[in-house]
């Protein structure tokens, strides 16, 4: 246990580092040194058959955000997912934007890293969200090739949050954010998210 902590310590800070980590001075090239310490060509040997369902999610994504409130209404937002391999090949780190809404004049931005335990199969994940002072993690596992699925009680005191990447295809996938108050007898989803994978002539948002 102090070891997975150990490791759930570094991977959040080595996330908000990447993110959030003030822009150093040309001359030290400091900014540029941490992020090539921290990216990685593709998976470590150690991730085996993981790597295979971790990789798909590599790249960059256009997203349709659904959020679903209580009484059914459907709200639509645009913004990003990307995605790649970092800390040697043993992780992968994905960005979460959202664009300005509600009268925000600022995008929202979130974090996540994803790795595997080799031994046991079992998949972590710790989310960040600096903004509003905000960690969770996550265990779960992979189901075949094209759906992840990850838990925590971290997010709503009381409740469990369900994520779940789900149809995972080389063009597309669809993420959902689901919420149970029964210990998971029962689910209600919050957020239903379909991706497109940008082609490498789209530009950015």
């Amino acid at each position: 246990m102090a070891t997975l902590t150990s490791i759930l310590r570094i991977a959040v800070w080595s996330a908000a580092f990447l993110i959030f980590m003030p822009r150093a001075n040309a001359d030290t090239g400091t900014d540029s040194d941490m992020i090539q310490e921290l990216q990685a060509s593709g998976p470590h040997p150690s991730s085996a058959d993981a790597a295979q369902t971790l990789d798909r999610l590599v790249g960059t994504w256009d997203i349709d955000y659904s959020f679903i409130s209580k009484d059914g209404k459907v709200t639509h937002q645009k913004g990003e997912y990307t995605a790649a391999w970092v800390m040697d090949g043993r992780a992968v780190q994905d960005i979460w934007t959202v664009e300005s809404r509600d009268g925000r004049k600022e995008r929202e931005i979130y974090s996540t890293l994803h790795f595997v335990d080799p031994k046991s199969g079992t998949w972590y994940a710790t989310f960040i969200d600096p903004e509003n002072v905000s960690v969770a993690r996550f265990t779960g596992n992979a189901v075949g090739q094209d759906r992840i699925v990850i838990l925590t009680h971290d997010l709503s005191q009381g409740r469990d949050n369900r994520w779940s990447f789900n149809e995972i295809r080389s063009g597309s996938f669809v993420f959902r954010d689901e919420q149970s108050k029964d210990g998971g007898k029962t689910w209600r989803l919050l957020e239903e998210d379909h991706m497109t994978r940008r082609s490498v002539n789209q530009g950015a948002l």
